[in-house]
């Protein structure tokens, strides 16, 4: 055969021949890994668009461009699903057609020559634009692109791939982003918009995804060793040699060839690996002889047949979080199912055994940071089948914090954490059956669907909102009794002051003054200010009351008075009657059951501004806590302390619980601390807080930027290192 003639048989020959079971199974895997890493930034790009597009619109002040820009959010809006599944049927039918080479007809490159036609400016555009995404994005993932060109051409059983022909390269993601935005009907420019924020969210962390893509078909056995650039090899100085030898004779590893693990970078899985190796390596001894090491394939088998069990567990309690060892045989006995007499046992390889191990460790610790009784156990316990399986098919679960079953397993941690806890209130009884429904809908999945996450996600922003609405009422319910109380102090020092300067009143007159008319001036100081109209004048009504100016018209102050009793929401018929008895003698009152005492009486047992409302009962005054200096010196510094500080209280039964103060008076002392949810927790002022905090019951909290699976992981390894040193110290006892 002639170097020019092409092969007959094979996938570029005229004779095509379809891909091996293994290569379409492992296709369709890699395309699952693509879809389910590509839909949430695709989802993220289309809230950027939007975010865009609202900006445009605050921005210009012609009023057609806005129109135009609220209609462009509202097409995104509405075809943003149907523009994600128009993505990823083009991936899919890209996958597909692996390896296929489009072969150009006959003299089809001549008529193109010679057909000429107007060049579209805005398509003109729109293409370049394309064009500049992929560049940019293979010139940034080039080596990665050329590591996955080799692996796909192995199942494609081809040439290695490259530009067009490979499935989920730019040039294919671009594509895509053409098929699917073409529907829209978008202008030039918001299609611009769009392109550009797909550009950031999907091609701009194109070589983690082209990374995580070729780890997956590494680990599944597919050019395992292959690598773009060599490894460059280090010769050790003698010292460190010298070192290792002695190590390797007193069977200690060497310190300067053991992996390091710093607390930064907990979550790479060798670091684990090695930790737990050290933790185990008894038991790896010339005494372990493992039987048939079960495959990959005949591992996923299991593991699906496992998680499809999790879903007949009726009961939710009965699904607890599993150790390693139970995890394990669970496993084991699965493999061994249905299998021949006399055939060694199935055994897990040494790198599945240590995916057990972490898996186990990881949910363990999850555990540990949620409350015993909540809910979230049960559903942590239903997802550690999936989510075990998600880690023995893609190692990047361990490494790399955008896999999306990491993701999903962080919103659901952070889920039980916060919002199902019972000790903070009843668990919110949609997010509980929304998690529920996930592990239903995980334990039949192959993969694991972004869209759960979103859904989560949702329930939880939706949560949120009501605790904001919560806390908001709960402020303004304290600002407006903190203003009252203040207002309230502020009229009876007023009232003593005048009551002072001039003759001191008797009987009903004094009980009036000092309850009830000290109640109208602390209403008007609510409403004006001391410097308001209505004040003023009720003060002069006050100085008539006392003697300390002339009353010119009687009559007319008698009417001021059963006023001001009205706006206290006094019936006008009770108002006269104790304007009656503050202005007719005792023989004059016209109605004879009622005599000053019966006035005096029913004054004091009338309920004071702003008691016997709603609010329930009236708030006792703040007793202030006495303080030592430490405690005075923190009490001075909260003249700087913000509202919405979150601070760390010591239970007396053990444990920490975090509250947040959502609100204070430096002139009352009063505090509102409200949990998660917005409702409001135990009553305590600034100076019961001074105390806590210098005796230390309790600190100021600061808000940790790790994940709960991060910080799971930084536990894991904390124990596994601790369990190490214990090990070694008992060795040299």
């Amino acid at each position: 055969m002639s170097a020019g003639t092409q092969p007959p048989y094979g996938r570029t020959g005229p004779h095509p021949v379809a891909l091996s079971p293994r290569a379409q199974r492992e296709a369709q895997q890699g395309l699952s890994l693509c879809l389910t890493w590509l839909d949430m930034p695709l989802r993220e790009a289309l809230r950027d668009v939007d975010r865009r597009l609202f900006a445009a619109a605050e921005a210009s002040r012609n009023h057609l461009e806005q129109q135009a820009c609220f209609e462009s959010r509202l097409i995104v809006e509405r075809e943003g699903p149907a523009f994600r599944n128009r993505f990823a049927a083009h991936l899919s039918d890209r996958f597909r057609r692996l390896g296929d080479v489009q072969e150009a007809k006959p003299g089809s490159a001549n008529t193109e020559h010679l057909t000429l036609s107007l060049v579209d400016p805005e398509e003109q555009e729109q293409a370049d634009a394309l064009a500049s995404m992929a560049a940019r994005a293979e010139a940034r993932s080039a080596s990665s692109l050329f590591e996955l060109g080799f692996r796909l051409a192995v199942l494609a059983g081809t040439a290695p791939l490259e530009g067009e022909a490979l499935p989920a390269g730019p040039r294919a993601l671009a594509a895509a982003l053409e098929a699917a935005v073409a529907p829209m009907p978008l202008s030039n420019p918001h299609r611009l918009l769009l392109f550009q924020a797909v550009d950031t969210h999907v091609l701009g962390h194109g070589d983690a995804f082209y990374g995580a893509l070729n780890e997956h078909y590494r680990t599944r056995g597919i050019l395992p060793g292959f690598r773009v650039y060599p490894n460059v090899r280090i010769a050790a100085s003698p010292t460190a040699e010298r070192r290792g030898k002695a190590a390797e004779a007193s069977g200690e590893p060497a310190s300067g060839t053991a992996p390091a693990t710093t607390e930064g970078h907990i979550g790479v899985l060798e670091g684990l690996r090695a930790l737990l190796a050290s933790r185990i390596e008894a038991g790896r001894g010339a005494g372990f002889s493992p039987g048939r090491l079960a495959s990959d394939d005949e591992l996923q088998t299991a593991l699906l047949a496992l998680q499809g069990h999790v879903s007949d567990v009726a009961d939710a309690a009965q699904r607890e979080i599993r150790s390693a060892q139970a995890l394990r045989d669970e496993l084991i006995h699965q493999l061994n199912l249905g299998r021949p007499a006399g055939s060694p046992p199935a055994e897990l390889t040494l790198e599945q055994n240590d995916t057990v191990e972490l898996t186990a460790m990881l949910f363990q610790s999850l555990g540990q940071q949620i409350a015993a009784t909540s809910p979230g156990h049960a559903v942590l316990g239903g997802l550690q089948w999936p989510m075990l399986r998600a880690a023995v098919n893609d190692r990047g679960f361990f490494d790399q914090a955008e896999h999306p079953a990491r993701q999903l397993l962080d919103t659901v941690g952070e889920a039980a954490q916060h919002w199902l806890d019972p000790a903070e209130g009843e668990p919110d009884a949609a997010l509980v059956d929304r998690l529920e429904r996930l592990v239903v809908e995980a334990s039949h999945a192959q993969v694991i669907d972004p869209t759960w996450r979103a859904d989560i996600e949702q329930q939880i922003a939706l949560l949120s909102r009501k605790a904001h609405v919560a806390e908001r009422r709960q402020i303004e319910a304290m600002e407006g009794r903190d203003r009252l109380e203040r207002a309230r102090q502020r009229a009876t020092e007023i009232m003593n002051e005048h009551m002072v300067r001039g003759a001191a009143p008797r009987g009903v007159l004094r009980i009036l003054l000092e309850r009830t008319w000290a109640d109208v001036l602390a209403l008007h100081i609510l409403r004006g200010g001391e410097t308001g109209e209505a004040f003023l004048y009720c003060l002069g009504v006050t100085d008539q009351l006392l003697g300390r100016r002339p009353i010119v018209d009687p009559q007319k102050l008698r009417q001021d008075v059963e006023r001001g009793l009205e706006h206290l929401g006094m019936h006008a018929a009770e108002a006269a009657q104790v304007a009656a008895g503050v202005f007719e003698p005792p023989g004059e009152q016209h109605d004879e059951g009622l005599t000053p005492t019966d006035i005096a009486l029913r004054l004091k047992q009338r309920p004071r501004l702003g008691e016997g409302t709603a609010h329930g009962e009236p708030v006792a005054p703040v007793q202030p806590t006495p303080l030592d200096p430490a405690a005075q010196a923190i009490y001075d510094g909260f003249g700087s302390l913000r509202f919405g500080t979150w601070f760390e209280f010591v239970r007396p039964e053990g444990g920490v619980t975090l509250r947040k103060l959502a609100w204070f008076s430096p002139g009352t002392g009063r505090c509102l601390f409200v949990n998660q949810r917005g409702s409001r927790s135990e009553d305590i002022d600034l100076t019961r807080l001074a105390r806590l905090i210098a005796s230390g019951e309790a600190r100021e909290w600061k808000e940790q930027r790790m994940s709960i699976v991060d910080r799971a992981w930084r536990a894991v390894a904390r124990n596994l290192r601790r369990e190490n040193a214990r090990e070694r110290m008992a060795g040299h006892a």
